[in-house]
């Protein structure tokens, strides 16, 4: 039996800023909510005191073995103890008061995805970062039959038990996919809650986004071999 209620599980690398302001904001929204939560932060190296900032604040900083977004995400889901998880981005472009949001439909479904593209919900980006994003998350769902719109939302709530049936491959953002894929698979319901996704202010070229474009397009042929593939 777990001492705790919820697990937030959040990827860090040199966010000691951050981290500073993050880990005490979660920290109120679970106390108004009433229940006992561990905060961890998986270190990604960072060299900035990102770790200790975390300990200090009262996180359990843990360091990443394997490389990449997945696999910070499975060091939290080896570690957490509470029988919901919730992961989110170091970055503050995920609001900790949406936790409560979360928490609430916990009883809904094994996977709920804070939604950038379900109404009511909307994403600050340029028109372009937009457009491809819409493009890529409608080729993903309709090719994989899947009932989410936004399956690279990384501000998500799981339950524990389904968590640990998993078996993940991907160590990169396409763990996103590759999550929802086989809780799907598994006849784990999804739900989408809708969410207001402000990003950090940081430019992209678009020639960086066609290269992210094109290597998620190489990620759904490994998708469609897991889903169709038996």
């Amino acid at each position: 039996m777990s001492d705790f209620d919820l697990a937030v599980i959040i990827p860090a690398w040199n966010e000691r800023e951050n981290i500073e302001n993050l880990v005490p904001a979660v920290q109120k929204v679970v106390s108004g909510l009433g229940i006992r939560a561990e905060i961890l932060v998986i270190d990604g190296g960072s060299r900035d005191g990102t770790a200790e900032a975390a300990t200090r604040l009262g996180a359990r900083a843990l360091p990443q073995q394997e490389r990449g977004y997945g696999g910070a995400l499975m060091a939290g889901f080896a570690s957490a103890t509470a029988p919901y998880v919730v992961t989110m981005d170091a970055d503050l472009s995920h609001p900790p008061t949406f936790i409560a949001d979360l928490w609430a439909r916990r009883d809904q479904a094994e996977l709920i995805i804070a939604s950038r593209y379900v109404p009511g919900g909307k994403a600050v980006m340029s028109h372009f970062r937009r457009l491809l994003s819409r493009i890529l998350n409608l080729v993903f769902r309709v090719a994989l039959r899947l009932p989410a719109r936004d399956l690279s939302s990384g501000f998500r709530l799981y339950r524990q038990e389904v968590l640990k049936q998993l078996h993940l491959e991907s160590r990169d953002f396409d763990v996103m996919e590759e999550i929802l894929v086989l809780v799907h698979r598994q006849g784990g319901r999804i739900l989408e809650v809708p969410f207001q996704y402000m990003p950090r202010l940081s430019g992209s070229s678009h020639a960086k986004l066609i290269r992210f474009g094109w290597a998620y397009l190489k990620t759904l042929a490994r998708m469609l071999r897991l889903r169709w593939g038996g």
